[in-house]
């Protein structure tokens, strides 16, 4: 596996063979480093392996391992000193919203339903490779407010919630920082899937409603009747200026 290849190393993390040797073949026809673990504790010594020798990496988890699943996997690159910033693509047999919701808020950026297309699962690699390099959110203004209990400092990549510090994924912080700037402002999804994933990106506005889901239920948000973050039905989402005091 070559240190000086300009691409990361993927990491496929998969219990099933078959799916394994797939993806295996795919990326490394595109020119990628491969490495692959078939449980969690080969998958965190390939981790830590691939980590040591100092080389950028993504890692591709499938969530339901037989023991004890793809989100402990998860947790230890997002809380290891030399991963937390990899970026992580979950994959899933299983496409419903509450299994897409899970898997972002225990730390994936994105999420691909099996079965997928060979062409869509490279472009979604290729995504998560320029987000990670070149972060969107660089282009947009820092900001720094205050909407009720809910705190946003973009300079310090901190949010709080009634003076508790909330762990965002990288997506859910550009998210909330992108319509913290146009606050009050509606912002159309097309504008959002532009900023956060550029103009030519593939993602669909399935993957964005999941994020914004998830980034609700971190806030204490709802959107039956949201404190925060607002859907315009047929356009997009504002970030409110204010929140109504309790009755």
């Amino acid at each position: 596996m070559p240190d000086a290849s300009p691409n990361p190393v993927i990491v496929i993390v998969e219990d099933d063979s078959e799916v394994l040797n797939l993806l295996r073949r795919v990326l490394e026809n595109e020119q990628f480093p491969v490495a692959v673990a078939r449980d969690e504790n080969e998958a965190l010594w390939v981790l830590r392996r691939v980590a040591a020798k100092g080389v950028p990496l993504l890692t591709v988890v499938d969530l339901h391992l037989p023991f004890p699943s793809g989100s402990q996997i998860f947790s230890f690159i997002r809380t290891h000193r030399d991963l937390k910033k990899t970026p992580i693509l979950a994959i899933s047999s299983r496409g419903a919203l509450e299994v897409r919701i899970k898997a972002l808020e225990e730390g994936a950026d994105d999420f691909l339903e099996k079965p997928f297309s060979n062409r869509e699962f490279i472009a979604r690699i290729r995504m998560l490779i320029r987000r990670y390099q070149e972060p969107a959110t660089a282009k947009i203004p820092p900001v720094s407010l205050t909407i009720g209990p809910l705190s946003l400092d973009t300079q310090r990549m901190e949010v709080f919630v009634a003076d508790q510090e909330v762990r965002l994924t990288r997506v859910e912080f550009q998210i909330l920082h992108f319509l913290g700037v146009n606050q009050g402002r509606i912002v159309s999804k097309e504008d959002l899937l532009n900023t956060l994933w550029g103009a030519d990106n593939d993602v669909g506005e399935e993957i964005l409603k999941v994020h914004i889901s998830a980034l609700r239920k971190k806030l204490g948000d709802s959107s039956h009747d949201p404190r925060y973050i607002e859907t315009i039905r047929g356009f997009g989402y504002r970030l409110k200026k204010s929140v109504s005091a309790p009755s």
